[in-house]
């Protein structure tokens, strides 16, 4: 069973924390500080139950909740009383079980091994706490977050009633759940009901998770929350330094001390955390992942020192700093399973040398998102742990390879309008220019409408020309060809 802990107006109950003065008075936090005329403009980003029961809404413009509520108080955030105020929240959730994960900075999420005990379920000093529990992690979250809810057991139908924008807590974007707006769908009940296969078609595969998610058909693993132990070490230099051998002397006595401590908890670092402080007060960071775990001087030092090499300056340094971040060590399932990475630190400092040579960011693995875009990837790292990477196994059969260019090469079309879109007629430029002798198409293709960023449309055609050759065009609005390439 899972329980989910969450206080709701999180950051305006830790605002008013420790005001008398604000007790039982309607306040609210905006979403941005601003000192200026556009102040009044700006929405409200949270407001406590007071003000709620006056009539305002969440999201509301200032002048327009003061003009309901005249004795509306603002208040600025108060970022170190929101950290006290999860403090204690950890520290109830500790002390029900240690298995739990933070979901959300006023959420929660606790494994527990037998029943809750209602005891433990007291309101925290000055701040209302709701609690849900559930068969999955995702459903005792939302079972907490609605007031009329929480504090039950419930089973994914019992959440029929609840409305439909507790799907705001598991979107990462709000376009899709627009869309649910302007479908006119308002509880949960009725999104529950629509086709699973159809949603994923007209919203993407996100709308097929919440779907299943709703039914209780998914139970994902927690993110277990373990206190990080602190690996910092820091030398301040008497004397700027100004060369290489110095600072690489003193990262050796610095991977020294980190390498005798891992040793002595049998653990390993993942990723190297590396400051330099300038004379100037600049800093300059760096973060090395590591192939595989290592616990030893000479597997850390390498990728370091590759990146020291290549580094260039405008002052001296001032001081050292060196984290990492540490995990298991794998040396006994390298053995016992014939890891493809017998010396991984020379494959760490080929990487090293790579980033060096392109710039941070454009070494790793390409890896394809669920979409249909063209050379659409995103760059997974290509030294830590490994997992495995989801691949497209359909691979339409073509008795003709095609030679894309990436990126796809712009040309000039001639064309004419018929049957509301554009016809080639003749390409200008290119590799291939002449008239276009027969066309295939158009063949539209599309994706992430619902996002006003992220959305892209095409038209795409197969043509020959009087050259013989054939290739594939494509249209992009408002009047951009592009040869995608020629079919070999």
């Amino acid at each position: 069973m899972f329980a989910a802990l969450h206080l709701p107006d999180f950051s305006v109950v830790a605002a008013m924390r420790g005001r008398s003065d604000l007790q039982g008075r309607p306040c609210a936090i905006l979403t941005a500080a601003a000192t200026d005329d556009a102040k009044g403009k700006l929405p409200l980003a949270a407001l406590n139950r007071t003000a709620r029961l006056a009539g305002i809404g969440a999201d509301w413009p200032l002048n327009r909740a003061l003009v309901r509520c005249p004795d509306l108080r603002v208040l600025p955030r108060d970022p170190s009383a929101e950290a006290a105020l999860l403090l204690e929240l950890i520290e109830l959730a500790e002390s029900l079980t240690p298995d739990f994960e933070i979901t959300a900075v006023d959420l929660l999420t606790l494994d527990l091994p037998g029943k809750l005990p209602s005891s433990a379920l007291v309101a925290l000093p000055e701040a209302e706490l709701w609690y849900g529990l559930a068969d999955t992690p995702d459903l005792a979250g939302l079972t907490a977050r609605h007031e009329l809810t929480q504090g039950r057991h419930l089973a994914p139908g019992d959440l029929a009633p609840a409305p439909i924008h507790l799907l705001r807590t598991l979107a990462t974007d709000s376009g899709r759940l627009d869309v649910l707006d302007m479908w006119g769908l308002k509880t949960l009940g009725e999104f529950m009901a629509l086709p699973r296969q159809a949603l994923i078609e007209r919203l993407g595969p996100q709308a097929g998770r919440w779907h299943d998610l709703l039914h209780g058909k998914t139970r994902r693993l927690l993110r277990l929350h373990r206190p990080p132990e602190s690996m910092v070490r820091k030398i301040d230099f008497e004397e700027a330094i100004v060369s290489l051998d110095p600072l690489v002397f003193a990262l050796k006595r610095l991977l020294h001390t980190l390498s005798s401590r891992l040793a002595v908890r049998h653990l390993a670092a993942s990723c190297l955390d590396l400051r330099l402080i300038l004379e100037t007060g600049a800093e300059v960071p760096r973060r090395i992942h590591l192939p595989e775990p290592q616990s030893t001087v000479e597997g850390m030092l390498g990728p370091l020192q590759t990146w020291l090499d290549s580094l260039q300056l405008t002052a001296a340094i001032t001081a050292l700093e060196l984290d990492a971040e540490i995990t298991f060590a794998t040396a006994a399932q390298r053995e016992w399973f014939g890891r493809q990475l017998p010396q991984p630190e020379r494959w760490a400092e080929t990487l090293a040398r790579l980033e060096a040579l392109l710039g941070p960011g454009r070494v790793g693995i390409p890896v394809p998102p669920v979409s249909h875009a063209p050379d659409a990837f995103t760059l997974r790292p290509a030294a830590g742990a490994v997992t495995a990477i989801a691949g497209n196994v359909m691979r339409p059969p073509s008795s003709m390879p095609l030679h894309r260019y990436r990126p796809p090469r712009e040309i000039a079309v001639a064309h004419e309008s018929r049957g509301g879109h554009p016809l080639p007629l003749a390409l200008l430029t290119g590799p291939c220019p002449g008239p276009i002798i027969d066309v295939r198409g158009p063949y539209p293709a599309s994706g992430n409408w619902w996002e006003a960023a992220g959305s892209w449309q095409r038209l795409e055609w197969d043509v020959q020309v009087a050259s013989r050759h054939l290739l594939r065009l494509v249209f992009q609005t408002p009047d951009r060809w592009l040869l995608d390439g020629i079919y070999q």
